[in-house]
């Protein structure tokens, strides 16, 4: 017999005898009837075949987590599988249900489907959802579709079928915990979203609101594009044009875009009117504020019109309208498609836009939205690099890695087990973190705390070649005919709502040449002729803003009146001023005693009473710690001064380590977060109200290009300007100011004004 009949046979005799269909989840009449979920797992695990219940595992205690977070109760739901029987194990694994045994057991599902009757379907994973679409879980996790279902009395029943990950695959990939947790925390529905279309000479339309969308034609030029908006009727209505149609918008309106950088540039690059940057409005920005999402290098709306989740606009409109809409790989070869495919791109932007303008937090309006004219511009105008700098200096990083590789010998500082077996076995230093595996890390946060020549080496050789690696060569690549380099900032890639640098990163560049770096790489920045680079660094920013949140009298105390904190710090815990410098670091990044132990190699009692003396010191300090616990256990997310929300994913996890990594980000988000907004709120401050030439921001610094005659007199004026712009509890906000040729010579401390 063939050996895929033999395996059928033996499944659908299992099927009678299956332990779920003996208990009280098998349905008889009565049972279930009125539930308004059904939720379709997959298959049951062995825990679930001994004791006939679905979902009782570690998957039922996350299904349960998912189910509350979405608003669900428990006893509107009737839990059953696609596959009633326990698949077999293969090299000692589970596997999935196959196509047959699926089959096998259908008739089981349409049983319950009949008594139940549901008014949604929760399938959960691959194969639940392979019962109602072609498409993968990826591409459809979190959205929803109308389905109508074969019933075993030979009706058909409509209902609505709402598509997630398992809760399992957040147990095996834990970084899906964070899509699935957005999923379930914003469930989706169908907006209207039927329109009618015009093409009219000119573009224009008196409401006050539209939305606008291009697509490139094959020559690079603005080829179909459109705006979607409501007429006098509240109907939505598209007018669709191509190529150099001429357009109008009046003074007050608001123009929407996703991705508004990419249309905005693209109607620039092709002569078209631009809005004025207070009037325009992206519904990506929206989305990240409101967290349904962060920007993946290749989720830009455009590039990947197909993707699967994060910011694009497809998933987005499939998740939050109910649209359906063809991909840009479906429609670039069929020119008779793509006025469709363009028009849908507007009016889901649109209806994005009126959904969520009401639920928009102010920071949105105050910081989020004026920062995008901001970065744009910095953009533009780039940064000024030396060519003839970026030879020699490649040259001589490759000349010190050759000596810095002759003094390692046979140590390759890219073999993790060398490394680790030289820590570890060589050294004798106590293993204190693992990898997944179960292997010793060796991570550079680790190697930085270890006081030894060849580590060090280790460092200075992965610090150099990563340097040639990414940055000569992207600088090299990214120059354009004047010698400046673009970089990409991106306001929201982070989970603490901080800037982002991309292409090239400026954000990683090593701070200043010191004994622990030999880097020159600031340097390559260079002011054009008659030009001179003005730089801002904010003094203590974090630890001003610490000190502000915590409302600590002896914190506040020392920064209003012009203290040294660490000094006072060190004064009251009896320790050097380098050691009180360490602990009020790790402090404001939630430092436990176990971090303490490591930074000062002090035996894990004593590190705990040295935090004991140190909150005892500073009530204030203990008191914002214990706050932001509670917060993060309880609501699971945390709040930085603005309103700007974090959500805590790891909070939801079982492992306490997993947990406690999250109460940290919980007690740093807020202080990094808020640092974070000072500086954005002055950027934003200086662009309106100054039209300052801003090239760069990179996380508490600014760098500004000024005609050589007025460089000093800038820094001055800001140094003296800055601080005034915020204050919070009393607490302002400092900056140091210099001038130089270089970026690196503006970063010396002989360079301050």
């Amino acid at each position: 017999m063939d050996k895929r009949l033999e395996e059928l046979s033996k499944q659908i005799e299992l099927c009678t005898r299956c332990p779920l269909r003996q208990n009280s989840t098998a349905p008889v009449p009565g049972i279930g009837e009125g539930r308004r979920y059904l939720v379709l797992g997959e298959a049951c695990g062995a825990q679930e075949d001994k004791a006939g219940i679905p979902f009782i595992g570690l998957s039922g205690k996350r299904l349960n987590q998912l189910l509350e977070l979405a608003g669900i109760n428990l006893k509107d739901c009737f839990i059953t599988n696609v596959c009633k029987c326990l698949p077999p194990k293969v090299s000692g694994k589970r596997r999935a249900p196959r196509k047959a045994e699926r089959l096998s057991c259908y008739g089981w599902l349409q049983q319950e489907l009949s008594i139940i009757k549901p008014t949604y379907i929760i399938a959960l994973g691959a194969t639940p959802a392979s019962l109602f679409t072609d498409y993968g879980i990826s591409q459809i996790h979190g959205t929803m579709a109308q389905t109508e279902i074969p019933l075993a009395d030979e009706q058909t029943h409509k209902c609505t079928v709402i598509f997630h990950y398992h809760p399992a695959a957040s147990l095996h990939q834990p970084r899906l915990l964070a899509v699935m947790l957005d999923d379930w925390e914003n469930m989706p529905e169908v907006v209207p979203h039927d329109y009618t279309v015009t093409a009219p000479s000119i573009v224009k339309s008196s409401a006050s609101m539209i939305a606008l969308d291009t697509e490139t034609d094959n020559k690079g030029g603005v080829g179909q594009w459109s705006i979607a908006y409501r007429n006098s009727k509240g109907q939505l209505e598209v007018q669709s044009a191509y190529g150099q149609t001429k357009i109008i918008y009046p003074d007050e309106q608001k123009v929407c875009f996703h991705n508004a950088r990419y249309d905005i540039r693209e109607l620039e690059r092709n002569k078209f009117a631009t809005p004025k940057p207070e009037n325009v409005l992206d519904t990506m920005v929206m989305s990240y504020v409101l967290g349904f999402g962060r920007q993946k290098p290749e989720d830009t709306g455009k590039v990947g019109d197909n993707m699967v989740g994060g910011l694009g606009l497809k998933y987005l409109a499939r998740r939050h309208l109910g649209m359906e809409m063809k991909t840009w790989q479906e429609v670039h070869e069929r020119p008779d498609l793509v006025p469709e495919y363009n028009a849908n791109d507007s009016v889901a932007t649109l209806l994005l836009a009126e959904k969520w303008i009401p639920q928009l937090p102010q920071h949105f309006w105050d910081i989020d939205m004026p920062l995008l004219d901001v970065l744009m511009k910095m953009e533009d105008r780039g940064i000024k690099v030396d060519p003839d700098f970026i030879k020699k200096y490649a040259e001589e990083i490759d000349v010190h890695l050759d000596e810095v590789k002759k003094e390692l010998g046979d140590l390759n500082p890219y073999a993790t087990e060398q490394v680790a077996d030289y820590i570890y076995g060589t050294l004798g230093y106590p293993v204190t973190q693992k990898t997944s595996t179960g292997k010793p890390q060796v991570t550079k946060e680790i190697l930085e705390t270890i006081d030894d020549p060849i580590v060090r080496r280790i460092l200075e050789y992965k610090g150099f070649y990563q340097e040639k690696k990414t940055y000569i060569s992207n600088y090299v690549k990214g120059m354009d005919l004047d010698g400046r380099v673009h970089c990409e900032f991106k306001q929201t890639s982070t989970s603490t709502g901080r800037l982002s640098a991309a292409r090239p990163n400026l954000q990683n560049v090593v701070k200043e040449k010191t004994d622990k770096s030999k880097s020159r790489i600031r340097d390559l920045f260079i002011a054009p002729k008659g030009m001179l680079l003005v730089r801002v660094d904010w003094q203590q920013l974090e630890l001003r803003v610490f000190a502000a949140l915590t409302q600590d009298e002896h914190m506040l105390k020392a920064l209003l009146g012009g203290e040294d904190i660490h000094q006072i710090t060190a004064d009251m815990l009896g320790v050097s001023r380098d050691d009180a410098k360490i602990n009020n670091f790790l402090t404001l990044y939630g430092g436990t005693p176990w971090a303490i132990s490591r930074e000062f190699h002090i035996p894990i009692d004593k590190a705990k009473r040295f935090q004991k003396d140190y909150y005892e010191k500073f009530p204030g300090v203990k008191k914002y710690m214990a706050q932001q616990r509670e917060l993060a256990e309880t609501e699971k997310k945390v709040y930085n001064h603005y309103g700007r929300v974090c959500r805590l994913d790891g909070m939801f996890s079982d492992e306490w380590k997993v947990r406690e990594d999250a109460i940290r980000l919980g007690i740093n988000m807020p202080i990094q977060g808020t640092a974070g907004e000072v500086v954005k709120r002055a950027m934003i401050d200086l662009h309106y109200q100054h039209s300052a030439p801003l090239l760069i921001n990179i996380h508490d610094e600014l760098l500004f290009e000024i005609p050589e005659r007025d460089a000093k007199d800038y820094a001055l004026w800001l140094k003296e300007y800055l601080p005034a712009l915020t204050t919070i509890n009393d607490i302002n906000f400092p900056v140091d100011a210099s001038v130089g040729k270089t970026w690196l010579e503006a970063s010396k401390k002989e360079a301050k004004i």
